[in-house]
């Protein structure tokens, strides 16, 4: 396999990117000395026209950090608009007139070139021209539409299989779907050969790096980028993704040295313990005893927020239970708080931080029709004593949503879905110590650990079917899996949602759909045997284990399970 490393003039170059990417803006219209001014802030000018426009503002947006920023406005004047703007690695953006559906809406990749775009109003359609990237990814539109014209839509699989009558119908489709893929997949790599010195090929690539869409080890997505052309190599676009590329395949290799010198641990799931009971569990957390602290709700743990954006019930009350080591609840406490509680975490002195993800009512236009849901917009964080007294509040920054919540010493973590990104925070009064961004979240699922000891992050990222290691500062230091069905791969449409670092250093991962729980030691991975379906679907199970590595996972119908060391 070829080596793939940047030189490091290359690597300066994407150093600066974020850098450069957040200088000031300044749009113009057409003429005048505004329009001279605005030429000096950066290498995109683009002019434009929408046909039905003849006054209006036009946005330009781009998908950052796990927001939908507004990166400039300009004024439609004459029928005409024009942005100055510096993009050193090209990016999609969007631009937009009024409503999304009612006006005028257009998506292409930007980049420091001189760019029209031609389009008009009601329409999705638009003509954008001067941009080698654009040009690269019209080009490869044009190409996968008539592959699908020859071989059928990719997207109708899924729901052939869900209306499927009985088992023998649901297979056959499955088997057509895999088929179906495996052609797709070739036809990818042969695009990428027969183009390699379009730039717009990394992106194919990029895709396969970044989401589900491939679930492959660095190696086999190494073996895809081989046919990219050297010369275009250093083109930023490109060297993006091979920054990455050369990202994951350093610490994907490093997982046999991260468990070096965790000996093998054996589990079997404890029958005599008491957990059936504590159902409609959202998150865990433990106590320096080995008590185990539940978050839970009176409602079904499905008909909240999280069941994939939708409002299907309004949350009555939340509780947190102590519960001891054989299932007998010990306390319980209702939360009164602002939002949704949505998961817990405990220090050192048994301080129960809650953390609450906040809502605001939003209303949208639809083809003319008023749309009312409830947007995620921010988190809160509430600490209490095992009694149930609150001792502390405080909002996180940055935050839109608390998925997960892990305690390191006097740091707090929360994970966040909306943006795919983890939060650092000081446990005393909240305030932001730094962000670990670009995790991949999927399913409304964002889980993590802490390493105890080393203070080492473990991210279950299930929309790359991977778990990746993080330093305190950000840094990855181990990644491992893809997708597949063998034992050292995740399964199902995302895996894993959880991940536990035991104290002798050993790795617990957890997949749902079906069920799996494993544990990676120096000897390999091995699966915990015994372990029921626990949930029905895309949902999470949370994951904790005590003192002595026994583990807990949640159930939303079957209650609380024990596995026990051996």
């Amino acid at each position: 396999m070829k080596n793939f490393k940047l030189e490091k003039r290359m690597i300066d170059s994407l150093r600066l990117y974020g850098a450069l990417l957040v200088l000031s803006i300044t749009m113009t219209c057409c003429g005048g000395t505004a329009s001279k001014q605005a030429s000096e802030r950066g290498g995109f000018n683009l002019v434009g026209t929408v046909e039905g426009y003849t006054s209006g503002t036009v946005k330009m947006e781009a998908y950052i950090d796990g927001d939908n920023k507004v990166l400039a406005e300009a004024e439609i004047q004459d029928g005409q608009f024009s942005f100055n703007y510096d993009f050193p690695v090209p990016m999609e953006v969007s631009l937009s007139i009024g409503e999304r559906m009612d006006g005028w809406f257009a998506r292409f990749y930007a980049e420091n070139a001189n760019m029209t775009i031609n389009g008009k109003k009601g329409s999705y359609e638009s003509t954008v021209t001067g941009g080698v990237v654009q040009d690269g990814a019209q080009r490869f539109g044009k190409t996968i539409k008539k592959f699908y014209a020859e071989h059928g839509d990719p997207y109708g699989f899924d729901s052939r299989i869900y209306a499927a009558k009985t088992d023998a119908d649901k297979k056959k489709i499955e088997e057509e779907k895999v088929l179906y893929n495996n052609k797709l997949e070739d036809f990818y790599k042969e695009y990428i050969r027969l183009n390699a010195t379009d730039p717009y090929v990394a992106q194919i690539v990029y895709v396969r790096l970044t989401s589900k869409t491939g679930g492959q080890s660095a190696q086999a997505l190494a073996k895809w980028a081989e046919p990219i052309d050297v010369s275009i190599r250093q083109h930023p676009f490109v060297a993006q993704m091979f920054n990455m590329l050369n990202s994951m395949l350093e610490t994907e290799a490093g997982l046999d040295k991260f468990v070096a010198d965790a000996h093998d641990v054996k589990y079997k799931v404890d029958n005599t313990y008491k957990g059936a009971a504590h159902t409609n569990v959202k998150y865990l957390a433990v106590l320096n005893n080995d008590n185990l602290v539940a978050l839970s709700s009176e409602f079904g743990i499905h008909d909240d927020y999280n069941a994939h954006g939708g409002k299907k019930e309004e949350p009555k009350a939340f509780n947190v239970q102590i519960i001891d080591t054989e299932g007998k609840e010990l306390n319980r406490f209702k939360v009164e708080a602002e939002g949704l509680a949505s998961c817990i975490a405990a220090d050192a002195d048994n301080n129960i931080y809650v953390l609450t993800t906040l809502l605001k009512e939003k209303k949208t236009k639809f083809r003319g029709r008023e749309t009312v849901y409830m947007e995620k917009v921010g988190a809160k964080c509430y600490v209490f004593n095992t009694k149930g007294e609150q001792q502390n509040e405080y909002l996180l920054e940055g935050r839109e949503y608390a998925t997960g919540a892990r305690i390191y010493r006097d740091k707090l973590l929360v994970s966040d879905v909306g943006k795919g990104a983890l939060g650092i925070y000081n446990t005393a009064d909240g305030k932001l110590i730094s962000t670990i961004k670009d995790l991949r979240p999927c399913c409304s699922i964002l889980d993590f650990d802490v390493d105890s000891e080393k203070g080492e992050i473990l991210a279950a990222n299930l929309g790359s079917f991977r778990v990746d290691g993080y330093t305190m500062e950000g840094k990855k230091i181990v990644s491992f899996g893809q997708r597949g069905r063998g034992i050292d791969d995740f399964h199902s449409c995302c895996n894993p949602v959880s991940v536990r670092r035991l104290h002798n250093g050993a790795v617990i991962t957890v997949e749902k759909a079906p069920t799996r729980i494993k544990v990676y030691s120096r000897e390999g991975a091995k699966y915990v045997e015994g372990i029921e379906e626990l949930v029905e679907g895309c949902f999470h199970i949370p994951v904790m284990s005590d003192s002595k590595d026994n583990i807990y996972l949640a159930s939303p119908k079957k209650g609380l399970v024990k596995c026990v060391v051996i």
